[in-house]
């Protein structure tokens, strides 16, 4: 065979596999264009779910922070006795009683179950423990026979307008005088007033961030640019957050505020003569201004459930035109809720230890240790 026959076999075969190969090169670079649009898709939607899911975690940790441990460690801090001058003496013969226990058996505010008098809170103890155990008592004791409603330490307490500060029992057996007892009440009602300022800027910053989710629009733009996102900005995402549940909470329904009215409270009142004072009270009773004097702060049940649950959210791909004028609408991937476009999917939660115990670490036993994690 001549070496001319030989060029000839070879040509045949080339003339058949460069074009498959030229095919094959256009196919690959299609397809990378397409896994591309899809990654980038996938990432956007994914940090853009993280970036807005942070501003429920942030409210909820803050919120925890604000109904249970802030004002256990500042009455703790304030009322606590570390020396003897520190107690209040009994008329009674039977010892001393400690303002912070005085408090603390009436029901004022909320404490540690397990604090105990003089000791610092251990912090070893919240920094490994999964569930803080912050409560208002509701034990009758010696001298509180009827602590405050028994429902205060649920998910949904029911407080009633008037605080019995020091009751008349408390008053009678234990030397607690007008004056001092005005101190307790200017110091409470600065402390619940400071820490109902702080949560009412909170829940107002968080409203706005949460109302046109613009955290998470901002990210999805910056991190897939899609077409749509540059000619319409302000809806850049809006494929995702339709019909995920992720939404903007409202007053009064899904976050409640509770106030007490008004207070009451009796202590001696220096007269003279024998015996030298008298049981006093407030008459009228201390009105608070419209809405009343904070207390704490609650999020409805079934939101914290759901929030911990997850929120599905899927975005389309543009996957844009090809080579092979192949039309993916109506080939859509399989783990899309809607499968008449290729799209991606994230669920992002925002989980606390009790995760299984309706997600609820707000109220009572407030552990501000709410994670957001998200899901494929």
């Amino acid at each position: 065979m001549n070496i001319k026959t030989r060029k000839a076999q070879l040509l045949l075969p080339s003339v058949l596999v460069i074009p498959s190969l030229i095919i094959f090169i256009y196919l690959l670079y299609e397809t990378t264009k397409i896994s591309r649009e899809k990654i980038r898709t996938q990432f956007a939607l994914d940090s853009a779910a993280f970036v807005q899911m942070q501003d429920y975690t942030n409210f909820l940790n803050r919120t925890a922070y604000v109904n249970g441990a802030f004002p256990y460690r500042i009455f703790k801090e304030e009322w606590d006795c570390r020396t003897q001058s520190d107690y209040l003496q009994r008329t009674d013969d039977r010892g001393m009683v400690c303002p912070y226990t005085m408090f603390w058996e009436a029901g004022v505010f909320p404490s540690w179950i397990n604090d105990s008098l003089g000791q610092p809170p251990s912090s070893s103890h919240f920094d490994n423990a999964d569930k803080w155990e912050i409560q208002y008592n509701q034990q009758p004791t010696e001298l509180v026979e009827n602590p405050r409603p028994q429902n205060l330490n649920s998910p949904n307490p029911s407080f009633s307008d008037e605080l019995i500060f020091i009751n008349p029992k408390q008053a009678q057996r234990i030397y607690i005088f007008w004056d001092k007892s005005l101190n307790y009440y200017r110091f409470y009602a600065q402390v619940y007033l400071t820490l109902g300022t702080i949560e009412e800027s909170q829940f107002a910053v968080f409203q706005r961030l949460t109302e046109k989710m613009n955290f998470f629009r901002k990210s999805f733009y910056l991190n897939a640019a899609t077409q749509k996102c540059l000619n319409y900005p302000e809806t850049c995402g809006d494929e995702a957050l339709q019909g995920s549940g992720l939404r903007k909470w409202q007053r009064n329904t899904d976050i409640k505020f509770h106030y007490v009215k008004r207070m009451k409270w009796w202590a001696k009142y220096y007269v003279g003569g024998l015996p030298p004072y008298e049981i006093a009270k407030t008459d009228p009773p201390v009105e608070f201004p419209d809405p009343g004097l904070f207390q704490l702060t609650t999020v409805e049940p079934s939101l914290l459930r759901q929030i911990g649950l997850g929120y599905d959210l899927y975005h389309p791909v543009e996957t844009g035109n090809n080579y092979f004028n192949v039309n993916f609408i109506g080939k859509g991937w399989r783990e899309c809720a809607d499968e008449r476009y290729p799209c991606v999917h994230a669920k992002i939660t925002t989980q606390c230890p009790d995760l299984y115990n309706m997600n609820n670490c707000v109220w009572p036993n407030p552990t501000p240790k709410y994670q957001t994690r998200l899901y494929p």
